[in-house]
């Protein structure tokens, strides 16, 4: 559930997979690639605009940013698409 702060509503930790589902050795990305990424929050999933900073080959580890602060989770792979 989302808590009220400072006169802004924030959101709890995003859920991100555990290292035992993610797959394969994780790879590095050199360049960050833009995405849209479903992220799943205790209440709710969200679209975000995000950058993929790694994968194996079932998930992706994406960045996102509201406000100032950066956020990060282990998504799968069929939760993320290319930004248009």
């Amino acid at each position: 559930m989302a808590r009220r702060r400072r006169d802004r509503w924030t959101l709890a930790p995003a859920y991100s997979l555990p290292e035992l589902v993610r797959g394969g050795p994780e790879v590095d990305l050199l360049t960050p690639d833009p995405v849209l990424a479903r992220v799943q929050f205790r209440d709710r999933i969200l679209e975000v605009e995000a950058r993929v900073l790694a994968h194996t080959e079932r998930a992706v580890l994406v960045e996102w940013r509201f406000d100032q602060a950066a956020d990060c989770a282990w998504a799968w792979r069929d939760a993320v698409r290319a930004r248009p």
